[in-house]
């Protein structure tokens, strides 16, 4: 059987006479998207189809809109559909599992990210195809006037910092190319979901894609465009159907769609919905603000920019030709500053610059010698661009990031800017590329309280620039407050806490009354020179309205509650989420979808092949700049096999996989013995002394710095060696592990020390399942120990705890900290 697999595997290229073409299962992917007024909804159909000989598993990593509300999910098979259900992320995990081992056509449809997917597809039989169809609501972005419809269709290559985690699963391996690695680590512990392979230069798969949308407006539309494809316009009074032409249909790009309405109807919107969950609504308003040129506040203008391997050619030169205009731009009474970022940072100069004609000069030659490599580590860059220093408090204070968003450690980022932000900051966010990660760019601005703009490759700059001044320089409609009117008890809104609005740029909210009861939201805010504003808005849910609306509350509701686990998940947190989700039927990161055929329909006892669909590279970035070489490996889950096949033979019974039993907790007196550990004072200083040199002169207790002499050091740590506690955290109680597994996860805690102590206790929830700690959740209520990096440095220490048994069980763990 192994033999005829290798055979197969030689027989998946398919020489053409243009190009290498690679016949992979996924055939085709079919988007119909209809759009009324602010709501798109939208049906994705993937047709996959088996080209071997033998049973096959299809696993596609796909993107979606990050703020797609996803509610439905089916397959087809010939004339038979099968409709999916949701559920909680781990029970559907194992219905799809044991369909697959059962013979049973399965489809499992998961959430990585907010805009990142997976759909896999077990069980297609020799020479068949088979549909799965997605189906999502979205609001459209409308700015200045524009009305903007965008469907990612690549997930870019993410770059993945981090200590590797073993997986017991995959026989150990090794990262693929230091730009692009495909395993777990501990800062991306489900790295190896992120990134599909990627199809070498020369070749592409026979994928292709056809995008239909309708538009009704309820108005006269005007001005169609679409910077990224060639399209096909046809109107139909005042409804325009628009595909994309016959030779763009390559995956490898995100469609954006721009258009305008006529009249002022955009101006104020009001939509409700109304079922047995209670009253939902919609609130569109853009406030007309008016301003003088004269009221413009001096700003002090840092920007940040990413110049890493994956900004290699295209990306980098917009971005720099954006930088140019973005100085020559600036008001007279501004400053401004310049960091780059890539495995390094490095800055312009170390303190604000007044904008004058020899500084803008200086910074104009310093753009032209940005060259791009090495990896996107973003997390020095936000940490350098939140520390730079601030020479004129009366300033307001702007940070301009200018990056493609490639990381897989983006709640790291966020967490960073939601916790050392400082109040009179903003920050904005611009993508530069044709498949930038949306996500990240807008869920930074969001916490900046700034807003994102992507621009492509190959767009025009001057009006982007020119549109982001007239923003930013504008008075914002700030200090907005929302106040209810009416009997019953008042709505549910998202966001929480509205943001400060920019000139030309609307206020979107998201509510749900329980009771539905009628009332009145007045919405009231303070305007350029002082001036209040004010707009209500009489709200009946005696219709049933619009059903989008409740899931697009629902998914604004799972936004904010995510939002508030950038740092770490919580117990608390996890359970809203997933409520949510399953009450509004909606993907989420512990959701899914599952649908089961009802029949047997392949030999459970034979073999099968899994085929991860690789991707296309996203138009404008460059090989070069993720691979180091123009040839791209295909990168995959490590394997024996050729790295996009892995090979699956069923088991012959499924105990393995049966949950382990939950122990009883067991008490601190019967903990297995801990060691004390030897603790080396010099080494940790020498470890200290380098960082340091990187860093800073820091100073150390009792005087002196890291410039001291070797030998003065070494006689510091002797004398510290001496006095200097050390503290690690100890296993008060736990269940849900044997007394043998206990004490290796007892030993494991053994790497974590710290020379402070911290008082109170912490208490984890861990799922592991396949020999990994896949999920570490913080039981919030439960813990009286707050301090953040405590919390991460244990996360990060118990994801990359090696189980040497294959088993599924959940630990509920109690840890404090003591002395050793």
């Amino acid at each position: 059987m192994t033999q005829t697999l290798e055979r197969q595997a030689g027989g998946l290229y398919i020489q053409t006479s243009n190009q290498q073409q690679i016949a992979f299962p996924l055939k085709h992917t079919e988007v119909q998207a209809q759009v009324a007024g602010n709501i798109s909804r939208v049906e994705v159909t993937q047709s996959f189809e088996n080209p071997f000989t033998t049973t096959l598993e299809a696993v596609y990593i796909f993107p979606l809109p990050d703020e797609a509300a996803v509610d439905d999910m089916l397959i087809r098979i010939g004339d038979r559909t099968i409709q999916g259900s949701i559920k909680k992320r781990q029970e559907a995990q194992q219905i799809y599992e044991q369909a697959k081992q059962q013979g049973r056509t399965a489809g499992l449809l998961e959430q990585e990210r907010d805009n990142i997917f997976t759909q896999s597809l077990a069980n297609i039989k020799p020479g068949e195809q088979i549909d799965v169809i997605i189906r999502y609501t979205e609001s459209l972005k409308f700015t200045a006037g524009n009305y903007e419809f965008v469907f990612p269709m690549v997930v870019g290559p993410r770059y993945i910092p981090g200590t590797t985690i073993e997986d017991n699963t995959q026989g150990g391996g090794s990262a693929a190319a230091p730009m692009l690695q495909n395993q777990d680590t501990d800062l991306v512990p489900d790295a190896s979901r992120l990134n599909a392979p990627i199809l070498p230069a020369g070749t592409r798969s026979r994928h292709d894609i056809n995008v239909t949308v309708e538009i009704d407006a309820g108005v006269e539309i005007q001005d169609i465009s679409s910077p990224s494809h060639q399209i096909q316009i046809a109107y139909e009074g005042q409804r325009v159907k628009v595909k994309l032409a016959g030779g763009d249909t390559i995956p490898n790009k995100d469609l954006i769609l721009r258009y305008q309405v006529a009249g002022k109807s955009t101006q104020a919107t009001l939509l409700t919905q109304n079922d047995e969950r209670g009253g939902h609504f919609a609130v569109y308003l853009i406030p007309a603000i008016q301003y003088r040129p004269e009221q413009l506040v001096p700003k002090d203008m840092v920007f940040l920019i990413d110049t890493s391997g994956s900004q290699s050619g295209a990306p980098l030169m917009q971005c720099q030709e954006l930088m140019r205009r973005f100085i020559n731009g600036l008001n007279p009474d501004d400053t401004f500053s310049i960091i780059d970022f890539s495995d390094t940072t490095q800055q312009l100069s170390p303190v604000p610059l007044p904008n004058t004609q020899q500084n803008r000069a200086l910074a104009i030659n310093y753009i032209n010698q940005l060259n791009a490599g090495g990896g996107t580590e973003m997390l020095r860059g936000i940490r350098a661009v939140l520390n730079f220093p601030v020479t004129d408090p009366g300033r307001l204070r702007s940070i301009v990031l200018l990056t493609d968003g490639y990381i897989g450690n983006e709640n790291q980022i966020l967490a960073e800017v939601q916790r050392h932000l400082k109040p009179g900051t903003r920050l904005y966010s611009f993508g530069a590329g044709s498949s930038v990660n949306r996500f990240l760019l807008n869920r930074i601005a969001e916490l900046g309280r700034g807003m994102a703009r992507v621009i492509r490759y190959d767009e025009p700059t001057d009006q982007v620039v020119e549109k982001f001044f007239r923003q930013i320089n504008n008075p914002v409609l700030a200090n907005i407050n929302l106040q209810w009117e009416g009997d019953g008890a008042s709505p549910v809104m998202y966001p929480s806490i509205p943001p400060d609005l920019f000139a030309e740029q609307p206020l979107v909210l998201f509510g749900r009354k329980p009771d539905s009861r009628a009332g009145k939201l007045h919405i009231t805010g303070i305007a350029a020179g002082g001036t209040r504003y004010q707009h209500t808005f009489q709200l009946d849910f005696t219709a049933t309205g619009n059903p989008a609306i409740a899931q697009l509350w629902g998914r604004s509701r799972i936004k904010d509650l995510m939002n508030q686990m950038v740092i770490g998940e919580t117990k608390l947190g996890v359970e809203a989420v997933t409520d949510t989700a399953l009450t509004y039927q909606l993907l989420s990161q512990y959701t899914a979808f599952v649908a089961v055929s009802d029949d047997v329909r392949v030999n459970p006892s034979e073999a099968s092949v899994s085929v991860q669909v690789p991707v296309e590279m996203p138009e404008g970035i460059s090989y070069e700049g993720i691979f180091g070489s123009a040839v791209a490996p295909m990168i995959s889950t490590p394997s024996t096999a050729p790295e996009f096949l892995q090979r699956r033979r069923r088991p012959e019974s499924m105990a393995q996989s049966a949950p382990a039993p939950i122990s009883p907790p067991v008490p601190m007196a019967e903990m297995p013995p801990m060691a004390k550990p030897s603790f080396d004072v010099m080494d940790l200083f020498k470890v200290e002394k380098k960082k340091a040199k990187k860093e800073s002169n820091y100073p150390i207790p009792g005087g002196g710095n890291f410039g001291t002499t070797d030998a003065e050091l070494e006689e510091l740590a002797e004398k510290l060696s001496e006095i200097a506690p050390v503290y690690r955290p100890q296993i008060v109680s736990i269940s849900g592990l044997d007394q043998q597994m206990l004490s290796l996860l007892t030993q494991h805690l053994q790497s974590i020390q710290f020379s402070t102590i911290f008082t109170g206790n912490l208490v984890f929830e861990l799922q592991i399942s396949k020999g990994r700690v896949r999920q570490v959740v913080l039981d919030e209520q439960l813990s009286s120990l707050k301090e953040h990096e405590v919390i991460e440095k244990i996360r990060r220490s118990l994801l990359t705890w090696r189980i040497p048994r294959i088993f599924t069980t959940t630990v509920i763990l109690t840890i404090q900290m003591q002395q050793v």
